[in-house]
């Protein structure tokens, strides 16, 4: 380890909640009495650069969470990272052009095996680490019986291998629209199906679209993929309700929660197309000052699930500094709501972050250097 710099020490105390789903009601929220420590871990690079351009915007663990992997888009490089001693362990150069080239690929998924599941135009398929291409993963949807996606990038959105069957997943839709499905594949026969995520639509109302002769962007709410447990977890920003997608028994779950001190998804009429940025901004604003529910993750130490929700309060005009509010939602194994918590103190994006041992990995640039937030939770 570099160094361990103590950062500050908060208290945060959330209000009484909800225990269980939408069938069944408890009454003790475990997190009523939160307390928490952060202290700023920084990765020793032995004298490489680690070029924090983009933060740590792509990154994968490791199965066993002992390993990070980081990838340098700039210089088609992959960087492995001990997250025990937290230091730089290896750097693996890959081709941008030929056979084995990633052209201008950003995603990637770290399998148990050690190589990576990388979708890019035109040489999606497994890569060791080497950056040798050791089999080819057709995502073409004009290829593939029963998906219909639309366009012939759709399918790498929020794509996932599942290491044990070769199945594939992701969450193709209509970008403009804003509406996603569940696409699962079959590499093996070329063929797969596309499943209706119908409680998650209502997010496209809250899309804004700014088009005109000058310029224009798009903002929308998010979803994430999640493989756990060998069933798939499907989230948006929009709400609290995740999806559940069991493989084995072929089956769609939608899970509801009673959070009490943050709504359970957002409200209100937001106008999806406007034609100049100010409104653009005007609109992103109402968006940003509702809650978001984040992606799902697994604490094997817990055996818990943790989850983030917040709010973003913008500057009058872009460029403004932004605050935050953040809350940690904990459930059990069966998604059952233990408890919820406003993390008082804390008015930072949490971004790019991962649990690790019961404790909470956020990323921080520390003087250009490649640094953690590390939050101990006590309840």
């Amino acid at each position: 380890m570099k160094k361990l710099i103590p950062v500050l020490f908060l208290i945060a105390i959330a209000s009484c909640g909800e225990k269980g789903n939408s069938e069944k009601s408890k009454s003790d929220n475990i997190l009523e009495d939160l307390t928490f420590s952060v202290d700023t871990v920084v990765v020793d690079s032995k004298d490489e650069i680690i070029d924090l351009k983009f933060g740590m915007r792509w990154f994968d663990l490791s199965s066993n969470k002992k390993s990070l992997f980081l990838y340098d888009y700039q210089q088609i490089l992959f960087q492995e990272i001990d997250l025990d001693k937290m230091v730089l362990n290896h750097s693996y150069p890959f081709e941008k052009e030929g056979p084995n080239g990633l052209g201008r690929s950003s995603y990637f998924q770290i399998l148990p095996d050690g190589t990576l599941m990388i979708p890019t135009y035109p040489n999606s398929g497994i890569y060791n680490l080497q950056g040798e291409m050791l089999s080819k993963i057709n995502l073409n949807p004009d290829d593939i019986e029963g998906i219909d996606a639309g366009n012939p990038y759709a399918l790498v959105y929020e794509i996932l291998i599942d290491p044990n069957t070769g199945m594939l997943y992701s969450l193709p839709g209509d970008f403009i629209k804003a509406i996603r499905e569940l696409a699962v594949i079959d590499p093996k026969s070329n063929s797969g199906k596309m499943i209706a995520l119908p409680e998650m639509d209502k997010s496209a109302n809250f899309r804004i679209f700014w088009n005109s002769e000058k310029g224009g962007s798009i903002q929308t709410e998010n979803y994430s993929l999640s493989l756990i447990h060998d069933k798939l977890f499907i989230t948006n920003t929009a709400a609290s309700g995740i999806y559940i997608y069991d493989p084995k028994a072929d089956s769609l779950e939608y899970v509801d929660f009673p959070h009490k001190i943050i709504p359970k998804e957002k409200s209100g009429t937001i106008r999806n197309e406007v034609s100049t940025e100010g409104d653009f901004w005007e609109e992103l604003k109402k968006v940003g000052e509702q809650i978001s529910y984040k992606e799902l993750n697994w604490d094997e130490k817990s055996s818990r699930f943790y989850r983030f929700a917040s709010k973003s309060f913008f500057g009058e005009k872009r460029g403004d500094p932004a605050k935050y509010e953040n809350y940690l939602l904990v459930y059990d194994q069966e998604l059952n709501l233990l408890g919820e918590s406003k993390l008082n103190g804390v008015d930072q994006r949490l971004s790019e972050y991962f649990w690790k041992d019961g404790k909470l990995y956020s990323y921080v640039n520390v003087e250009d250097e490649l640094g953690f937030a590390v939050f101990t939770f006590n309840f």
